[in-house]
């Protein structure tokens, strides 16, 4: 049985991180006759997202993929490094955008955080491998294909929808699996906010999935939402960092 848990639209006891610099998929237009436009999110800032660097894209960022029933559709890079738009125009259909970070380190030193890990920074208080994963489902054309948008696109961390999003109203339920290199990951805490609802760090939704690795997100309020979740495991060799964080989004919009 899905796990289901409803949420007051303005909950903010879960403040601790839920706005800490997410990574997340972005769509900006999906019109029928129109290139599919669509970018790399990231920061506080959701759900337009910060400065992305030029030399960041290839980098820390992967160029993101849009994938369709009939395979990839090809991308070419904006004027802003973090946007791409389709080379042709997509035929009508769904489509699943997805965006990825490569793996970096981060170690908090007496002196600040920096890009390295322990044996690189040798007076590290700690250390983090940090590594993202992000997606959203798309139509062009108001064609809502439940096949492809419920399936797993192979992010080793990934909020997998139930059902398709697209369409979804506030207060409906959005089910959701969240697996973790292919399989169920079971007590997982998924957390949700929308664009707006805070500047420090608060939630809209928070609950942990069953055994199944399953819950009902319920946005209760219209607007653009992020879900995430995070999975954490102790580094290999804790002479170069103590942690691998994975962290994983799913963005979608609600309407009346």
């Amino acid at each position: 049985m899905r796990k289901t848990i409803a949420v007051a639209s303005l909950l903010s006891m879960f403040a601790a991180t839920a706005q800490a610099h997410d990574f997340w998929a972005g769509s900006q237009t999906a019109e029928p006759g129109k290139p599919l436009a669509v970018f790399l999110g990231q920061g506080h800032n959701f759900p337009t997202g910060d400065e992305i660097k030029a030399d960041e894209i290839g980098g820390r960022y992967n160029t993101p993929e849009v994938l369709g029933a009939k395979g990839k559709i090809a991308l070419k890079q904006g004027v802003r490094p973090w946007e791409y738009s389709s080379k042709e125009t997509p035929p009508p259909g769904t489509y699943i955008l997805a965006v990825s970070q490569n793996p970096g380190f981060f170690s908090r030193t007496p002196d600040g955080y920096v890009t390295k890990n322990k044996k690189e920074a040798p007076d590290a208080i700690s250390c983090r491998m940090s590594v993202g994963f992000g997606k959203e489902v798309i139509s062009v054309g108001g064609v809502l294909d439940s096949t492809l948008a419920v399936k797993p696109i192979g992010q080793t961390l990934e909020i997998v929808p139930l059902i398709n999003p697209v369409g979804l109203k506030a207060g409906e339920k959005l089910p959701v699996r969240v697996l973790f290199k292919g399989k169920p990951l079971p007590g997982a805490e998924v957390k949700a906010y929308f664009a707006g609802f805070s500047e420090d760090g608060a939630v809209a939704f928070a609950g942990r999935v069953n055994q199944d690795g399953e819950i009902a997100i319920i946005p209760l309020k219209k607007g653009q939402w992020l879900a995430k979740v995070t999975q954490s495991q102790p580094y290999p060799d804790l002479e170069v960092c103590d942690s691998m964080n994975y962290n994983a989004t799913l963005t979608f919009s609600v309407s009346d």
